[in-house]
């Protein structure tokens, strides 16, 4: 699966299409950066009344991935990038558990054309889709079920909750695209990124569910935000 997208990307790239990928070497302050962009993320969807279905959402979730700034441009052939954090619910409290630092990375090929960032938040909605992704991570269409929330401020607004599907998707953007979609995109663990911030080699679900605890102020406010929805 992973081979499969790397190509992917290596034929956008040689098309010409702007792609982005890890930095190759992952810093501290770059993490701590994630986590608090990601933060300010989930204030501003909780603080935008055209998000507020999405409370239910996340409130259900076992899980959400927050991935601040996403990136996708491209003409004709289109190129989707970023790094998020991934929490997992505590089963028995309820409590959020330390962020593991994930990829996704995809590309599509069709009429578009723009450029855009995104803030987007995935809500994971069941322990077997949580379990794909810290186990190998997961392909968005074909590994999980994928369901539009709300994209932007104005289109593809759920009018009622299901809760049938894996994932939902949330996603507030800045700039112009000619059509916002995630099937295809890869979700994979981001190994150098974990090992900087957690000073070690530790994989997500070491990470997630057996107590990695890193003390930082951006988790303890990223949290906190979680537990306003």
């Amino acid at each position: 699966m992973i081979g499969s997208a790397k190509r992917m990307l290596a034929v956008l790239a040689l098309t010409g299409v702007a792609v982005f990928g890890p930095p190759a070497e992952a810093k501290t302050d770059g993490q701590q950066r994630v986590v608090e962009r990601a933060r300010l993320a989930l204030d501003a969807f909780l603080d935008d009344p055209n998000f507020e279905e999405m409370r239910v959402y996340v409130q259900n979730a076992y899980a959400v991935l927050i991935v601040p700034e996403m990136l996708k441009g491209g003409f004709f052939l289109g190129a989707e990038y970023g790094i998020g954090v991934l929490l997992v619910r505590d089963p028995q409290t309820g409590a959020w558990g330390q962020p593991a630092f994930y990829s996704l990375y995809g590309g599509s090929v069709g009429l578009q054309f723009g450029g855009q960032s995104s803030d987007v938040v995935f809500t994971i909605m069941n322990k077997g889709a949580v379990d794909k992704l810290l186990d190998h991570g997961l392909k968005l269409g074909a590994d999980a079920g994928l369901a539009a929330g709300r994209l932007g401020a104005a289109v593809g607004a759920a009018t009622t909750t299901h809760l049938g599907e894996d994932i939902y998707v949330f996603a507030k953007s800045k700039g112009l695209f000619g059509g916002f979609w995630l099937d295809g995109t890869y979700i994979q663990a981001n190994d150098p990124w974990n090992r900087a911030y957690y000073g070690h080699a530790v994989d997500p679900r070491q990470i997630v569910r057996e107590g990695t605890v890193v003390a930082s102020a951006e988790v303890d406010a990223l949290h906190q935000s979680l537990t306003r929805f």
